[in-house]
């Protein structure tokens, strides 16, 4: 038989030795996040700029740690290069290329550890503001909402009118910048002229039996 003492010894160094373990573990590295992993542009050549984006820096430590930030392309902008987590960090893109799909990276580093994420970033520019979509456009009571497509200057879609609140079909030509579509419903037809101000809204005329003329502008949604 084991002396007590003896056993109570061991019981005790082998707590002591767990203990030590526990106290003297490496502790463990705060994981570095960015997210979106990738971030994607659309806008017409020589037009305006698309709006901005925003990435999310962040990591599993409450402090508040340093990160910088860098482009390998003159086209891609940030609005800072460097600050303290958490960030959200703006990008944006400009359009003064020819038309083409683009291929450019965001790298955002925590000097603390030397981890780095690389972020693609991908720019398509168009040749004409695409006409194709959702578009939304209110004035008084008058109420349109279209989806359309186009190709080879024609459009085509559907969508509805109010008031009397009913389903059209659409059909039409796009020039850019010009837009004139027949919005035809089961019991009439109303006309739809008009030309882009920018790349995400334009300025049009309404003209039907029941309507009269209405002026008002179409959103892209």
């Amino acid at each position: 038989m084991i002396p007590v003492p003896r056993v109570l010894g061991v019981l005790a160094a082998v707590a002591l030795a767990a203990t030590g373990c526990r106290q003297f573990a490496k502790p463990e590295v705060p994981t570095f996040l960015v997210s979106p992993s990738s971030l994607s542009f659309a806008a017409r050549a020589g037009g305006l700029n698309p709006p901005h984006q925003f990435l999310t820096i962040s990591e599993t430590d409450a402090q508040p740690l340093g990160w910088t930030a860098s482009t390998n392309e003159p086209w891609i902008s940030l609005t800072s290069q460097g600050d303290t987590l958490p960030y959200f960090l703006g990008v944006g893109v400009g359009t003064g290329l020819a038309v083409g799909t683009y291929s450019g990276a965001i790298a955002v580093v925590r000097p603390s550890t030397g981890d780095v994420r690389a972020i693609p970033v991908t720019l398509t520019l168009l040749a004409t503001t695409p006409l194709a979509g959702r578009w939304s456009g209110v004035r008084d009571s008058v109420t349109v909402t279209l989806t359309l497509a186009e190709g080879g200057g024609k459009a085509s879609g559907v969508g509805s009118l109010a008031p009397p609140q009913r389903v059209v079909q659409v059909t039409g030509t796009y020039a850019y910048p010009s837009v004139s579509l027949a919005l035809a419903a089961s019991t009439d037809t109303a006309n739809l002229t008009g030309s882009f101000v920018d790349d995400n809204s334009i300025a049009a005329t309404l003209s039907s039996a029941g309507l009269g003329n209405v002026s008002l502008t179409l959103y892209r949604q």
